[in-house]
C-alpha cells in the first residue's frame, strides 16, 4: 500500500532511471522542486507553492483506499461474474481484514460494499 509521498519518489526513481538527472527534464523538474518544497528544504515563495502544500496535505489525510476506490473494486467483482451481494461480501470482508470498517451508515446499503445486516 503506496501513499502519496511513496507515490512521487517512485515516479522520481524512474524518470531518473530513465537516464535523466534533475532537473533534465521539465517533469522531473517540477517533481524535484515539489518534493524538496514538502520535505522542507525549501520555503514557499509563490501561490503555486503554497497550493501545491495544500494539496499535499489533502493527499496525505485521505485514506490510501477511499469510498471511490471500493465501489470500483466492486464493479470489477461484478463485471467478474460475482452476483451483486457476494461483490459486496468480498470487499467488505477484504475491508474487514484490512482494517477499513465498512461505512454501515450510508444510504446506499448493499451497493455501497458493506455487510448486510441481519435482523435478530
Amino acid at each position: 500500500m503506496m501513499g502519496p509521498d511513496g507515490r512521487r519518489a517512485l515516479r522520481m526513481s524512474l524518470l531518473m532511471e530513465m537516464g535523466e538527472e534533475a532537473p533534465g527534464t521539465p517533469e522531473l523538474a517540477v517533481l524535484w522542486h515539489e518534493d524538496r518544497l514538502m520535505r522542507g528544504e525549501r520555503e514557499p515563495v509563490s501561490v503555486y507553492d503554497r497550493w501545491v502544500l495544500a494539496r499535499a496535505r489533502d493527499a496525505a489525510e485521505r485514506p490510501i483506499f477511499d469510498e471511490h476506490f471500493w465501489r470500483m473494486r466492486r464493479v470489477d467483482l461484478i463485471r467478474a461474474g460475482f452476483d451483486r451481494k457476494e461483490a459486496r461480501d468480498v470487499i467488505a470482508a477484504i475491508r474487514l481484514s484490512l482494517g477499513h470498517a465498512p461505512a454501515i451508515e450510508n444510504d446506499e446499503g448493499d451497493d455501497n460494499g458493506n455487510l448486510e445486516q441481519q435482523a435478530a
